[in-house]
């Protein structure tokens, strides 16, 4: 289907019209007698057409229209008066219906053991002041253990003689062979403990040495006397060949003929040499 254009009123129209028909409609207007004609529209830019479908397409969107506005303005009143507006709080319940309460989780708190549990302190024993022990024996160099009973407050310690026996807290160390006494007082009370020490201090017998290894002499010369140094323990002395040197109990070495020899000491569980020339 073609279109054709009138010069006249500058409509385009439908070529199935032989003349315009927006003129002649015009011309019946003007004379009083309008046209009935089926199908006479204006085409696309026309001044004529169909007005049913265009009033309904009108009032529908006039009714969309002011539903959007309403609901814009006053859509939170209504909410409010149904009782349906979401606040971001708590669920709505609806009518008649039961709320559950929920349990609210209280803030953060510290919570404070309890203290441990105390035993009540031991009750201080108290009646006469005594010690463990009336006397002692202990060598030097020896540590012996003192407790004292009873009394009315704290236990002090005393010794008549520390280069013999030395008291501390109780605990007796031996010094030097000899008795000496060890006195607690505590209050206006106190006793005493009798210690006796015996020989001098032990020395590790690893730093046991002779005074001479190793010496030479003659028939008129004076004899030789040998020492163990580093203990106080017995010595044994004895001579590998007597007809060369001879050596007493106490380490005195004679001259008896020419020749060389060895005397041994023996002393807690070492042995000790010393190579004797006799000439």
């Amino acid at each position: 289907m073609g279109s054709r254009h009138c010069a006249k009123c500058g409509e385009d129209y439908s070529d199935t019209y032989k003349r315009c028909p927006f003129c002649e409609e015009e011309a019946a207007l003007r004379s009083g007698h309008p046209l009935h004609r089926k199908g006479g529209k204006r085409l696309e830019g026309g001044r004529q057409s169909s007005g049913g479908a265009g009033g309904v397409m009108l009032l529908v969107a006039a009714v969309v229209i002011l539903g959007v506005l309403g609901y814009v303005f006053f859509g939170d009143r209504v909410a409010d008066a149904m009782g349906i507006r979401d606040t971001g709080d708590a669920p709505v319940s609806a009518p008649g219906e039961t709320k559950i309460p929920t349990a609210q989780t209280p803030p953060d708190q510290t919570i404070e053991p309890p203290p441990p549990s105390q035993e009540p302190a031991a009750p201080v024993e108290e009646g006469p002041l005594a010690l463990s022990r009336a006397d002692i024996t202990i060598a030097a160099g020896e540590t012996a253990r003192l407790t004292a009973s009873g009394g009315t407050g704290e236990v002090a310690w005393s010794t008549s003689n520390e280069n013999i026996a030395a008291v501390e807290g109780g605990s007796v160390t031996g010094k030097a062979g000899g008795t000496a006494t060890i006195t607690a007082t505590s209050g206006e009370e106190s006793v005493s403990c009798t210690v006796t020490v015996t020989g001098d201090p032990w020395v590790s017998s690893a730093n046991l040495s002779l005074n001479k290894t190793d010496f030479t002499f003659g028939s008129g010369d004076t004899p030789v006397t040998l020492r163990v140094k580093g203990t106080e323990s017995p010595v044994t002395w004895t001579s590998a060949n007597p007809g060369v040197a001879a050596v007493s109990a106490e380490g005195v070495v004679t001259w008896a003929g020419r020749g060389t020899t060895t005397v041994t000491a023996a002393v807690d569980g070492q042995t000790l040499e010393c190579i004797v020339r006799a000439k």
